[in-house]
């Protein structure tokens, strides 16, 4: 029984350090913000920050700690699978509307990662965007997951007086202070758009999806080239912004529906 007890001690003490991570991400969480935030000693977080990382639950970058590939995956086959199951049906409603490719995807530390998509019968439409990850502060759907984080929370990421590293030359993002712009612009549209700023010759409109609590947990996406969808990046986002209603709509409690 005493053994049982400590297994379940040890575990809780884990889950307690692994939840001190999530809630400061995407900022990677140092020893002595852990043992501040646990109230324990730091050799003891330093210890067990170890012993998460050599199981892959938590990830070392730079000098702290950020939510590792494990618990990524883990939570995958949950949060993603069932949101992927909601949103399927409006996805397809999307590709038979507009005509391309409807992606959904989902913030990853300072990346945004394309979850699932759903494409036009005609192939030569559909772009392979599947498990792929690109710099949020530059694409419609990153944007437009950034536009749920505060002010403040942005400013830490991206300083506002600094230059974001490796910023392609059409980037109008270059400055944490651009970014922030762009992002009060996205809160206040409802949506995201992009004209090569990611790639030569790509548009792409995003729409967020809320939960419940109104928080943004999602994006849906399109991306094209740019001849042939400049000019429908608007109308599509007014049909983007009514599907994510709906989608909306369904992750709310059955209790609170229709109030």
């Amino acid at each position: 029984m005493p053994q049982n007890l400590t297994r379940n001690n040890g575990l809780e003490r884990d889950l307690e350090i692994i939840e001190a991570v999530a809630a400061g991400a995407p900022l990677p969480q140092r020893n002595i913000e852990l043992a501040q935030r646990t109230k324990r000693d730091k050799s003891q977080i330093s210890r067990a920050t170890s012993r998460l990382i050599d199981n892959g639950l938590l990830l070392r970058k730079g000098s702290g700690v950020v939510i590792g590939p494990r618990l990524y995956a883990i939570a995958r086959y949950t949060f993603e699978a069932q949101l992927v199951g909601i949103v399927r049906g409006e996805m397809h409603g999307l590709v038979n509307r507009l005509g391309e490719t409807i992606h959904l995807t989902v913030l990853q530390g300072l990346d945004v990662v394309t979850i699932h998509s759903e494409s036009p019968v005609h192939g030569f439409r559909a772009l392979s965007w599947m498990g792929v990850t690109a710099p949020s502060y530059m694409t419609s759907s990153g944007r437009v997951l950034l536009s749920g984080l505060s002010d403040d929370q942005l400013a830490r990421l991206y300083p506002l007086d600094k230059k974001i590293p490796n910023t392609p030359p059409n980037c109008l993002t270059k400055t944490g202070k651009e970014l922030l712009a762009v992002i009060q612009k996205v809160r206040s549209d409802g949506y995201a758009t992009v004209i090569e700023e990611y790639e030569p010759g790509l548009v792409g409109a995003s729409v967020p999806i809320f939960d419940f609590s109104g928080s943004i947990i999602a994006a849906i996406n399109v991306a094209a080239p740019k001849a042939r969808f400049e000019t429908h990046l608007i109308p599509a986002t007014k049909e983007m912004k009514k599907s994510s209603a709906r989608i909306s709509e369904s992750l709310m409690p059955p209790s609170t529906k229709g109030n």
